[in-house]
C-alpha cells in the first residue's frame, strides 16, 4: 500500500515540478533548464532528447508528469503569469529569484559528487564572468524592437530550446531584449497557431541539434560541466535579486518571497531525493 501511495505522491511531485519549470521558462530572468537541473530531471531529459528511441521507455514514467505539468505551466498559466508580471513584476521576480537561489545547494552537491578535474574551478569563474556580463548587457533597458513574424517566432523558439539544453541561460531575458517576449506570451495566451507552430518548430529543432552534444560533454567532462552550470546559475541570479525598496513593507514582502522561493526549492530537492531512494 505504501508503495502505491509513494508512486502517486511521486507523480504529483513531478507534476508540480513540471508546472514550476513551465512557468519558469516564460518568466523573465529564469531558466527552465536550471529548474530541471535542480529537480534532478536534467540528465534523464537530456538522455531522452539525445536518443529518444533508446531512452524514452526508460524515463517515460518519470518525465510524463513533468511534461504535463510543463505544458500547463507554460501555456495553461501563461495568462496568469502575464497578469502577475504586469501587476507585480518585482514581487514575482523576487519569488523566482529565491527559487533559483534554493537550487544552488543541490547544484553544488551535484558538482562535488563528480570526479574532481583541474579545469573545474576555472570553468566556474569563466562561466560566471561571461554570463554575468551577458545578462547585464541584455538588461540595460535599450533593447531592440523587432516586428514579430514567422522567422522571428522561429528564432524565439530556437532560443527557448537552447535555454532548455543549456541550464542557466534565460530565454526570456534574451527575448525581452529582442522585443519578442510579450508577443510570444500573448500568442500563447490566445493559442495562436501562427505563433505556436514556429515556436515549437524552432524549439524542437534547437533541442535536437544540441542535446546530443551537451549530453556527450556531460558524459565526458562531468565535473567541468557541472561547475559551468553552477557559474551560470549564480551569474544569472544575482542581477534579478531585489535591490530597490520603496518602503520597509516593500522590503519585508520581497524578503519573505525570496525566503519562500528558497524554501520551496530546498523542499523539492529533499522530496526528490526521498522518492529517488524509495
Amino acid at each position: 500500500m505504501r508503495k502505491l501511495q509513494t508512486s502517486g505522491e511521486n507523480f504529483i511531485l513531478r507534476l508540480i515540478q513540471g508546472v514550476i519549470i513551465g512557468v519558469g521558462g516564460i518568466l523573465p530572468g529564469v531558466s527552465g533548464g536550471v529548474l530541471c537541473m535542480a529537480f534532478g530531471l536534467y540528465k534523464p531529459v537530456m538522455e531522452v532528447l539525445a536518443s529518444p528511441r533508446k531512452n524514452l521507455k526508460t524515463h517515460l514514467g518519470l518525465l510524463l508528469p513533468v511534461g504535463i505539468g510543463g505544458a500547463v505551466g507554460c501555456f495553461g498559466l501563461a495568462h496568469i503569469v502575464g497578469a502577475l508580471m504586469n501587476a507585480y513584476p518585482a514581487l514575482a521576480t523576487a519569488a523566482f529569484a529565491g527559487l533559483i537561489l534554493g537550487t544552488l545547494p543541490a547544484l553544488l552537491r551535484t558538482a562535488r559528487e563528480k570526479t574532481p578535474s583541474r579545469g573545474s574551478v576555472p570553468a566556474l569563474f569563466i562561466s560566471f564572468i561571461f554570463f554575468f556580463a551577458l545578462f547585464c548587457f541584455l538588461n540595460r533597458g535599450d533593447g531592440l524592437s523587432l516586428t514579430p513574424n514567422f522567422f522571428w517566432y522561429l528564432l524565439a523558439g530556437a532560443i527557448w530550446g537552447v535555454s532548455i539544453v543549456l541550464p542557466g541561460l534565460s530565454s526570456s531575458g534574451i527575448l525581452l531584449f529582442l522585443g519578442l517576449f510579450e508577443p510570444m506570451v500573448n500568442g500563447a495566451k490566445r493559442l495562436d497557431f501562427a505563433v505556436l507552430i514556429p515556436l515549437v518548430v524552432g524549439g524542437v529543432g534547437a533541442i535536437v541539434l544540441l542535446a546530443k552534444l551537451v549530453n556527450r560533454l556531460f558524459d565526458r567532462y562531468p565535473a567541468v560541466m557541472s561547475y559551468i552550470v553552477l557559474g551560470i546559475v549564480a551569474a544569472t541570479t544575482i542581477p534579478i535579486l531585489p535591490m530597490h525598496f520603496i518602503s520597509v513593507a516593500d522590503f519585508a514582502v520581497k524578503a519573505a518571497l525570496l525566503v519562500l522561493g528558497f524554501a520551496v526549492a530546498v523542499t523539492f530537492d529533499l522530496l526528490g531525493r526521498k522518492f529517488d531512494c524509495a
